[in-house]
């Protein structure tokens, strides 16, 4: 009985977590499309790819990581660019030839964070950003959870794009996630990153 309540409740929670998502990329989408005559509405999508550890009911493990991310100015936020990522990390032994094991352990997961950005000189950048963590634990084969917490980046490099503001920002930076529910999943990130705004 107690375990069919846990269900009801975690299949509540997966709910209520894809609407409020939902809702955000509605509020993403509708705001970038009401840009008023004097601002430009912009849209970038980037990555990057690294190498970190993961950590759930476990001990830390060596992986690599990967995100995808879609972002734009929007007319609610000035000086804070909302990210909307996808990140997933896998046990670093998964990309290495020759090495057979049953099962790689991974989590994968989705961040919505604000994005700041400082420039230095002519084309040097630093972005930090703060949001929230979506985390899906999957570092044993009999593990399927979901957690929720925060993630925290830092990122610099140099902007490549000119006058238009449209072409590439390349660099490396550190992502961190943390949860606080079910196992704790967390991970992090020392990365290459890029960035196209069209």
């Amino acid at each position: 009985m107690a375990k069919e309540i846990l269900l009801m409740f975690r299949k509540l929670y997966l709910k209520n977590f894809f609407f409020l998502f939902k809702v955000t990329l509605f509020i993403l989408i509708f705001s970038a499309f009401q840009g008023s005559a004097t601002a430009q509405i912009r849209v970038s999508a980037g990555g990057f790819v690294g190498g970190g550890f993961i950590k759930g009911d476990s001990p830390n493990i060596g992986s690599f990581s990967a995100s995808f991310f879609v972002e734009t100015n929007t007319i609610l936020f000035i000086e804070v660019t909302p990210r909307l990522s996808i990140v997933f990390a896998r046990d670093f032994n998964s990309i290495i030839p020759n090495v057979r094991k049953p099962y790689f352990p991974f989590v994968q997961g989705l961040t919505f964070k604000g994005i700041t950005t400082q420039y230095f000189e002519d084309h040097i950048f630093l972005e930090e950003g703060f949001g929230l963590l979506a985390l899906n634990d999957r570092t044993f084969s009999d593990t399927d959870s979901w957690s929720y917490g925060i993630v925290i980046s830092i990122n610099g490099g140099f902007d490549l794009r000119g006058f238009e503001l449209s072409g590439f920002k390349i660099g490396a930076g550190i992502e961190y996630g943390i949860t606080f529910n079910n196992t704790l999943a967390q991970y992090s990130s020392l990365h290459f990153y890029f960035n196209y705004t069209l």
